[in-house]
């Protein structure tokens, strides 16, 4: 066997270990929302999760097996209304879950299977880094379909459960607002990755592109800017212990799932903070230096022309 024979064997076992831990996960969290202690939830409700919610047949007054569902959910597209038609969107549900030791460690197994899953798929596109980029994901994706998983979530499957293993004094939430970021872009850089999106010249829509690129003026190689934007918030999160010298932050992250905290022994969350369910409105305004075109240039690379003011 090849060495990307090899790689490529490595991959459908440690993902039907993925889909094993994630069931363990998604069957301890039922057993906590149908157990009579009183486990504490805290799930935030913005219209995303709503919509998540909806697409995962749960509801929030069951927030446990909910959340177990998000877990298990390792595939797009069943049904058209499963990421609102975008393979690449993601289901979250931001909030906190008090869960308790047994609970913790099947999540830490889980994301240590995330991880491998993820090195093996990494390493599997390294070794085709000479060939275009939608034969990549081609035979990746048949790798996949072998097997079982034909809709395998990238992304929701390498997306790591945040953890408060620790049961911190406190928890401090907080909402990062949608941002978009700008970027400098070469003439260079947009060619070769108009080449490959389509390698063999057969799309007329990216064709047109290059045309367009080779077109501009060489005045305008310098005002070539992407744009990437974050249309959802996020929920960021943080420890907070108390010692005798101060309060000690630390960051758990952005909370895309239930963080699962380790409840005290009445199944409780720590103090934290609430937050509104969407964040509040908010207008940055605009560089001065940097007003676009409202149109992109290139839309397959999301590159627009700045203008000058």
């Amino acid at each position: 066997m090849t060495e990307q024979g090899k790689l490529a064997a490595a991959i459908p076992p440690l993902l039907e270990r993925l889909h094993d831990s994630a069931g363990a996960l998604r069957q301890s969290l039922e057993t906590l929302q149908e157990s009579p202690g009183p486990w504490q939830a805290y799930l935030l409700q913005p219209r995303f999760a709503v919509d998540a919610a909806e697409r995962l047949g749960g509801s929030f007054e069951r927030p446990y097996a909910l959340a177990g569902a998000l877990v298990a959910r390792l595939d797009y597209a069943e049904s058209p209304l499963d990421t609102g038609g975008d393979a690449r969107a993601t289901l979250q549900l931001p909030g906190l879950l008090s869960a308790p030791a047994g609970t913790i460690d099947l999540a830490r197994q889980l994301n240590e299977d995330k991880a491998a899953f993820a090195d093996a798929v990494a390493a599997f596109k390294k070794g085709l880094s000479e060939r275009p980029a939608p034969e990549r994901d081609r035979r990746l994706r048949d790798i996949l379909a072998g097997a079982g998983h034909p809709r395998a979530h990238l992304r929701q499957c390498y997306r790591q459960v945040l953890l408060c293993a620790d049961t911190p004094d406190a928890i401090a939430l907080s909402w990062i607002k949608a941002r978009k970021s700008i970027r400098k872009v070469t003439v260079a850089w947009c060619e070769k990755k108009l080449v490959q999106l389509d390698p063999q010249g057969e799309d007329a829509g990216i064709q047109y592109q290059r045309q367009l690129l080779a077109g501009l003026h060489r005045n305008q190689h310098d005002d070539l800017r992407q744009v990437q934007v974050q249309s959802r918030p996020n929920l960021q999160v943080a420890e907070i212990f108390r010692e005798s010298d101060g309060e000690h932050y630390r960051q758990v992250g952005y909370a895309a799932m239930p963080v699962l905290v380790r409840g005290d022994n009445r199944g409780q969350l720590p103090e934290f903070t609430r937050v509104d369910h969407e964040p509040g409105l908010h207008r940055r305004r605009q560089r001065r230096d940097l007003a676009l075109a409202s149109e992109p240039l290139l839309p397959a690379l999301r590159v627009f022309l700045r203008e000058p003011r």
